[in-house]
């Protein structure tokens, strides 16, 4: 599938205009071919945009960095990082060397931050910016929107209140100015070694408000728990489809003798899981569907009972609590128009169960 170029870009510059123009959500770089879009989560081409040759496009590339990021990229043979372009856009980078040449994919940040009521997010997801403690987990594959929704969150916190938001990122997608309150942002890998290392240091640095970029492993799980424990919100991300597996995860990361501790810690400081898709609109676009778990009592005492697999069917009965299953979402953006049959089946998690409901039973 593809477009076609109103002109013929030939500097990153121009390209990245052109990608801003048509919306894409990210740019490949690779050699001896022309660069390519992902526009609505799809691969597209642009006729007439240059193929670069593996000298050429590696000298564009490296030649976008800094000097220090021109060393690691050399030592490490690949770099993640991000760059503002000239006050067009902010772009996330993932420089790396193949058997061609080097390749790159950029993903495009938006330079203002949206906020909850543009992104259309459910009303509960606001509601979670209020809590003064307890942890907040966004969770989805890569290109869910994570970011996006979390930026959304912070923004909305930072509209309202005074107070000390400090971020861990890897790398620095949304930038945030202040507004009322005090923002810190903080790279891996440029201003701090780990996730671990930056919470570490994030603890003496008062702050009301955590986000980490990713909860990679059990160190980090672990120091995140501990700042929900001790009266801080922590917000972060994990690449979980649902909320039960979410919980999984977390365990997982653990060895066998140290799960009954760990699942009191995350039952009582959990204050919710969202989890999130973009799916296609029949009038092109993407829209987010959220499966959200809020951490009632009755959901906290499943997980302290280590009952993961009930969690579904309390989330399908915790509407007046704003919770909702991934299906449930997925079926009434069905049923409200915004998608076909098609979609509903191939994003929901239960296809059978999907499929009867699409056929008419009363399943969401």
């Amino acid at each position: 599938m593809s477009i076609s170029a109103k002109n013929l870009p030939v500097s990153l510059e121009e390209i990245l205009d052109l990608a801003v123009e048509y919306k894409a959500s990210d740019v490949h770089f690779k050699a001896n071919m022309a660069p390519v879009f992902r526009i609505d989560g799809w691969i597209r081409s642009v006729p007439g945009l240059p193929v670069f040759e593996p000298d050429s496009l590696r000298s564009m590339l490296i030649g976008m960095l800094t000097r220090r990021q021109q060393q690691l990229f050399e030592e490490n043979f690949e770099l993640d990082t991000a760059i503002l372009f000239a006050d067009r856009a902010r772009v996330r980078i993932n420089l790396y060397t193949d058997l061609d040449s080097v390749g790159c994919a950029m993903r495009i940040v938006p330079l203002e931050v949206p906020t909850i009521e543009q992104l259309g997010l459910p009303s509960v997801i606001e509601e979670l910016t209020h809590a003064r403690s307890g942890l907040v987990l966004v969770t989805g594959v890569t290109g869910a929107g994570k970011s996006t929704t979390l930026a959304s969150m912070i923004d909305a916190i930072n509209c309202r209140e005074a107070m000390h938001i400090y971020t861990m990122e890897d790398p620095i997608e949304f930038v945030h100015r202040p507004k009322k309150s005090v923002i810190t942002q903080r790279e891996i890998g440029y201003h701090t070694r780990s996730f671990a290392t930056a919470l570490r240091s994030a603890l003496r640095a008062d702050p009301n408000v955590l986000l980490i970029g990713e909860m990679r492993d059990a160190e980090t799980m672990t120091y995140a728990m501990k700042a929900a424990e001790t009266g801080h919100l922590v917000l972060s991300t994990l690449h979980t489809s649902s909320a039960p597996k979410t919980i999984q995860r977390i365990l997982g990361a653990f060895s066998p003798s140290e799960q009954d501790a760990i699942r009191m810690q995350l039952a009582y400081t959990l204050k919710a899981v969202i989890a999130q898709q973009l799916v296609p609109l029949l009038e092109g676009g993407r829209m987010a569907v959220h499966e959200i778990m809020v951490n009632t009592l009755t959901i906290q005492e499943a997980i302290l009972r280590g009952e993961v697999e009930v969690l579904n069917e309390f989330i399908r009965n915790g509407a007046f609590d704003g919770m909702q299953t991934m299906d449930g979402a997925i079926y009434n953006a069905f049923r409200e128009g915004f998608i076909d049959a098609e979609i509903a089946r191939g994003y929901a998690l239960n296809s059978g169960e999907m499929e009867r409901a699409l056929r008419g039973a009363t399943l969401y």
